[in-house]
């Protein structure tokens, strides 16, 4: 007699073991069987992300201009940032603005991205470059010697100076010719205007050599606070700087406080006018989003730093200079403000989620339905293999009956066969187990019918 203390316990461990065994074979099963569905799936994906582009360069390249400039300093200041991310931040210096839009625009030179002084981009001309917003005030410097100059008509007075402009293409040279020629003055041909950097005129300016400097930069920038330190060089005071922003929207007028910048010796000794631009920061219309999320995130926080001179905190970054369109990454950074949990998850990962969310969203609300019909592939499946063996079943009946040779007969009987091997090989959910064998005995009924008819037929 069989032992019932033989028979297995319930098991709970035994029980999932099984459960998870039945699952793969039933996934092995769906591989096997559907691969060419599941490589188009697979490849679509792959496709998916090659145009999505989730993992960003490890360079970067960032056109600064001039050595020793507010926009090298602030270049610098962008480098730990992008290290965080395990990017790699260059920063190539050039002449100037225009030299640095120049390198930013030429798709054959490094450059991906330039600081530079607003308004140097005429609108409309560069329509494969973005803007991500300014970070900085950058004024307008009009250093003199002499005595200090009260009148009003300030161009008219230094325009027969021996002033130094900046080079060819700078800045400063395009600024001033467009404040030169709202005062009628045209500064072509002059012997007087000299084109060279700004160190070189800012020490030609200290030693006698020139009368007076015109530079766009920082007022942390080294050559700025260089000529800042000399008692007898003097800030010019632009009296009319609110009608010129009045005809020059991309420009602003910024103050120098009576006594800020040495309170002992109360310097300036009034309030001080001067106009302003500010650093704007241009990008490749294909830059990809993770490096402009950086670059958002960085300024953000420069833009936040309490020692800043001529803004308050939290003023910068912001979309002053529109002569280059908002990149959409800007657009939406400046909407909403930094995409959550980018503190505790990468960043790439933070922004290819917030970039694909509606394909997400989309694909679980197709599945979701799915995953509740079915809560587990090997119960779907194991249902399928039996409901298309009963249909085969009900098939070969038919037949039967409409067999007239003992060929056609066993010919049945050998699909019936056939279709019992397969069942017992098939992997099938011990869920599914009673219709198994409800299958089961209506094949061996059927197979049986037919094996009785074979033997009446033979004589």
């Amino acid at each position: 007699m069989h032992d019932k203390t033989s028979r297995k316990k319930p098991s709970l461990v035994r029980h999932t073991r099984d459960s998870v065994t039945q699952e793969l074979a039933a996934w092995t099963g769906l591989v096997k069987g559907e691969w060419k569905w599941i490589l188009t799936l697979i490849s679509g994906l792959v496709v998916l992300i090659a145009f999505t582009r989730p993992l960003p360069p490890k360079e970067v390249y960032l056109a600064v201009g001039e050595q020793g400039s507010v926009f090298a300093l602030l270049g610098e200041k962008f480098i730990p940032y992008f290290a965080q991310e395990g990017i790699e931040l260059h920063l190539i210096n050039t002449k100037g603005s225009a030299s640095s839009l120049a390198e930013l625009a030429d798709k054959n030179l490094k450059a991906n991205a330039a600081l530079m002084v607003g308004g140097v981009v005429a609108k409309g001309k560069f329509p494969n470059l973005l803007s991500l917003g300014s970070i900085e005030h950058t004024p307008l410097w009009l250093f003199y010697r002499g005595s200090v100059f009260q009148g009003k008509g300030l161009f008219a007075y230094f325009s027969s100076k021996r002033i130094a402009l900046g080079v060819e293409g700078s800045a400063e040279e395009i600024m001033i010719n467009k404040l030169l020629a709202l005062s009628g003055i045209v500064p072509d041909y002059r012997e007087n205007f000299l084109r060279i950097n700004n160190q070189e005129a800012a020490q030609k300016l200290i030693g006698g050599e020139i009368d007076a400097l015109c530079i766009m930069d920082g007022i942390d920038g080294p050559t700025i606070q260089r000529l800042l330190s000399q008692k007898d060089i003097h800030i010019a005071n632009f009296a009319y700087a609110p009608a010129y922003v009045k005809k020059l929207p991309f420009l602003n007028t910024v103050v120098i406080p009576m006594g800020s910048l040495d309170l002992k010796d109360n310097r300036p000794e009034q309030d001080i006018q001067m106009l302003a631009s500010t650093v704007t920061l241009l990008v490749e219309d294909d830059m990809h989003p993770v490096i402009q999320q950086i670059f958002l995130l960085a300024a953000n926080k420069i833009g936040n730093e309490v020692d800043q001179f001529f803004a308050n905190p939290e003023f910068f970054p912001a979309y002053i200079d529109h002569a280059v369109a908002l990149s959409p990454v800007a657009k939406r950074f400046y909407e909403t403000g930094p995409p959550p949990f980018i503190d505790s998850l990468p960043l790439w990962f933070v922004n290819y989620v917030d970039r694909i969310w509606f394909l997400l969203v989309g694909t679980v609300a197709v599945i979701y339905p799915l995953f509740r019909l079915f809560p587990s592939y090997r119960l779907i499946r194991s249902s399928i293999l039996i409901s298309d063996a009963y249909t085969e079943i009900q098939a070969i009946d038919q037949k039967a009956a409409q067999a007239q040779t003992n060929e056609e007969l066993q010919e049945l009987i050998n699909e019936l066969n056939a279709l019992d091997a397969q069942s017992r090989e098939s992997s099938i959910s011990s869920v599914e187990m009673n219709r198994l064998y409800s299958m089961k005995s209506a094949l061996n009924l059927i197979r049986l019918q037919i094996i009785n008819r074979k033997k009446e037929r033979t004589p």
